[in-house]
């Protein structure tokens, strides 16, 4: 049995306004192992980081909450915490590196005091031995000269530093779950590997799993482990990263990978997906993605499909992926 450090199950998040409710999580079902990887792959709008954001519980102050489902860390249901409950979870078992890191740190505080912060709430250690674990944690992540960065203020930084800042801070009391919502979109790509690397080595070393949310395949390649691809609040496949690249089921995934400029390749033009993402109070009949789909049929606009069964931990949402699609097909 895989070690499981997260089970997310039949999750719903719904958010409430007077114009009606938006299903932006619509039941998904993932686990996290211990020591993995696993990345959330989809369009903007498919639902990562509302996903991401139920998990560790930031949805207050948002008209969002969890409806149904569970979330279950270390077996036990995360959902039914209190918010005290919840504060004292957030940066001890779960942590979270968001998008923006400029927009993520407090402009008027200087780095070192932000990070020691975190380790006062959670730990009961004093403020010399917290001092002197800020310094530890930015040298881990390859910071230079970080005597002085514990002094200055975010803007005093180049982007790359203030997301190895991000790091740190993350990786503070030493949490289960690291949660990186797309970590690397604002950086350029010698940071960008960089910062790959850096995750990919820090875990090894703190044997944290991580959450890795992001639209970009190339990514997914080079850090995760398992992938799940969302599209309209649902998952639509998921399995093992070779399972994905190489035994592509669901033709969402295959417009994603297909999107990919190919090096050696020639050609006049990208390859695209057609149309746009549905309108989540206006979902379609059937498969949400049957009117973008080159391979749709009849059956696919009047009933939505289950998963698939591909055997090794592979599911496909999709007709076509079901052994007896010839038959679905010719009716």
């Amino acid at each position: 049995m895989a070690d499981i450090v997260l089970e997310v199950k039949n999750l719903h998040t719904t958010f409430f306004s007077d114009s009606g409710t938006v299903p932006a999580v619509d039941g998904v079902d993932f686990v996290l192992e211990r020591g993995h990887t696993l990345g959330i792959v989809g369009e903007s709008g498919s639902g990562k980081s509302v996903t991401s954001l139920s998990v560790i519980g930031l949805l207050m102050g948002t008209t969002g909450r969890i409806t149904e489902g569970e979330i279950l860390l270390d077996g036990e249901d995360i959902t039914k915490y209190s918010e005290k409950q919840r504060r004292k979870l957030r940066g001890s078992k779960i942590s979270m590196i968001f998008q923006e890191p400029m927009t993520s740190l407090n402009p008027v505080m200087k780095i070192g005091r932000q990070i020691r912060e975190k380790i006062l709430q959670h730990q009961k250690i004093s403020r010399s031995a917290a001092d002197g674990e800020v310094i530890r944690l930015l040298r881990m992540t390859g910071l230079p000269r970080v005597e002085r960065i514990v002094n200055e203020f975010p803007f005093q930084l180049s982007g790359g530093q203030r997301q190895r800042v991000m790091i740190a801070l993350a990786l503070a009391c030493s949490p289960e779950i690291l949660i990186a919502d797309e970590p690397t979109t604002a950086l350029d790509v010698t940071i960008q590997a960089q910062i790959l690397t850096l995750m990919e080595q820090l875990k090894k070393e703190t044997g944290t799993s991580i959450l890795f949310i992001t639209h970009d395949f190339g990514v997914v390649a080079e850090v995760c482990d398992d992938v799940v691809v969302m599209y309209c609040g649902r998952i639509v496949e998921k399995g093992t990263v070779m399972d994905i690249f190489r035994k592509t089921a669901h033709p969402y995934t295959e417009g994603l990978l297909n999107s990919i400029p190919k090096i050696g390749v020639r050609a006049e033009e990208l390859e695209v997906i057609p149309g746009n993402v549905p309108n989540p109070k206006y979902m379609p009949k059937g498969c949400k993605f049957s009117d973008r789909c080159k391979y749709c049929f009849a059956r696919c606009l009047e009933e939505e499909p289950g998963f698939a069964d591909l055997g090794g931990g592979h599911f496909s949402r999709c007709w076509r992926s079901f052994p007896d699609f010839k038959e679905q097909e010719a009716e």
